[in-house]
């Protein structure tokens, strides 16, 4: 597992490429625009939109997302519960995968940007063929108020499953570097290809995500690392006794 400082050094190279995609599109924020309509067909059809291996590709990632999530769930329960190692992960690095998930793409992207933030996706601006206006990526003033372009919510979900495993593995640490680079890629080229989301909104979502399981992973397992597995174990005891106790007053052990 990585150290304090491989630890900041990934935050810092995520800090950097997001604060420079910050700077590129607020100065230039018609590359957005135009790196959209690369994509855009005479039909008025983004390229990727209808291509049948596309589809597949983002269907097999969606519903991959929902096994990744199922996954940990049933595994964080299982480890806490036996204290037992699952997939060779102990009960601690389950619920750090289940953090990254929960504070990153469902909290941080789904709850607050996506809901608050009020861009419009690329098919919906006036530019591409839509009837709505365009605004760079930092205005988050928009009229978009449900389900909006930043950030993109499947980018983010791809960069946290493998930035976050990278976090908690040794040997494969290297592969699951270059699967976060390779598959963000992959999911950002989808949702841009098809309409759904400006280049800024996807670099942004990786980088984003990058910086959340970093702080994330220095808090649970650099961070008084000791006091905090001493609350968890503590809270989990009382848990299973309040259990315990419900069990019996609902159903009585013969004596």
């Amino acid at each position: 597992m990585p150290s304090g400082r491989e630890t900041a050094q990934v935050a810092a190279i995520a800090l950097g490429v997001g604060i420079l995609t910050a700077l590129v599109f607020t100065a230039w924020p018609g590359l957005d625009i135009a790196v959209s309509r690369l994509f855009l067909g005479a039909d008025g059809v983004f390229d990727l939109t209808q291509p049948l291996f596309w589809r597949l590709l983002r269907e097999a990632f969606m519903k991959g997302f929902t096994l990744w999530y199922v996954t940990i769930a049933v595994a964080c329960v299982l480890a806490l519960a036996g204290r037992h190692r699952l997939f060779g992960f102990g009960p601690r690095r389950w619920l750090y995968l289940a953090a990254c998930s929960l504070a990153g793409p469902l909290l941080l992207v789904n709850i607050l940007l996506k809901e608050h933030w009020g861009r419009w996706r690329p098919r919906e601006i006036v530019e591409l063929g839509g009837s709505e206006p365009f605004t760079s990526v930092l205005h988050w003033g928009g009229a978009c108020d449900y389900n909006c372009s930043f950030v993109s919510g499947e980018v983010a979900s791809m960069v946290m499953a493998f930035i976050a495993l990278a976090f908690v593995t040794t040997a494969w640490r290297p592969v699951f570097y270059a699967l976060t680079i390779v598959m963000g890629l992959v999911a950002a080229l989808i949702r841009v290809g098809q309409g759904g989301h400006f280049l800024s909104d996807t670099l942004l979502a990786g980088v984003l995500m990058t910086i959340v399981a970093a702080a994330l992973y220095w808090a649970i397992f650099l961070a008084d690392a000791g006091r905090w597995l001493d609350r968890h174990d503590g809270l989990w005891a009382r848990l299973c006794d309040g259990g315990l106790r419900l069990l019996d007053r609902l159903f009585p052990r013969r004596r």
